[in-house]
């Protein structure tokens, strides 16, 4: 990815753009790592689609797609809602794909079942905890978002939850090429990402090749 950043910065053959040191060029590729994941995740792109809208779009994240199964947090804290408990959210999270929740009736034996999770907001939920044909019953756990990287599971009244599983995207790893640290989206995206960072090198640098290489990656894309 360094080569080709050169390469398309027309340095491999002498040219006159600028030199970038090592950092630097990493620097540019962590950031159009970042807007890549963003826009495909998202929509905010020439297609238009986001994650799992196509094939190209699962394509794309594929590499970045992590499994883990959480457990609510041990203290049970005044802080919570009825029924509810604190789940820390592992550390390379980024965005939730599909959630659900093992629940279970305490001293009822084979009452076990895992159930989906609904994410809400706090207005949905004062509206809903009154209502008994919204109240989390049985088969639903809400979730609500909450501070420290946690968010909030509440089960059905008499319910404990056992766990969370969670598959979400997770936060691409940092390129460095002096500690060997590679980029770790699918080897198909790299080309797109040089582009997207030789793109901003360009933008930075106020070079009159910005605009022909906007054109061209969006052509790529």
């Amino acid at each position: 990815m360094h080569d080709e950043f050169k390469l398309l910065m027309d340095k491999a053959d002498g040219g006159g753009s600028p030199s970038f040191l090592t950092s630097e060029i990493d620097r540019f590729l962590n950031a159009a790592i970042e807007k890549f994941v963003a826009k495909r995740a998202f929509g905010n792109n020439p297609r238009r689609t986001g994650f799992e809208e196509d094939q190209k779009r699962r394509d794309d994240l594929r590499n970045i797609v992590n499994n883990e199964t959480l457990d609510p947090d041990v203290h049970i804290s005044t802080m919570n809602k009825p029924n509810g408990v604190f789940v820390t959210l592992p550390q390379d999270y980024r965005h939730a794909i599909n959630e659900e929740a093992l629940v279970r009736t305490p001293h009822s034996a084979g009452t076990e079942k895992r159930v989906s999770v609904k994410t809400i907001t706090h207005d949905r939920y004062n509206k809903i905890i009154e209502d008994p044909f919204n109240k989390p019953e049985k088969n639903t756990v809400y979730r609500l978002d909450y501070n420290n990287d946690r968010v909030e599971l509440i089960c059905g009244e008499g319910q404990v939850i056992d766990n969370y599983y969670l598959r979400y995207l997770k936060n691409p790893a940092i390129v460095d090429k002096t500690t060997g640290v590679n980029c770790d989206l699918a080897k198909h995206t790299h080309r797109e990402i040089v582009r997207m960072a030789v793109l901003e090198a360009l933008e930075n640098t106020e070079n009159p090749r910005y605009q022909s290489s906007k054109i061209e990656l969006n052509e790529i894309e």
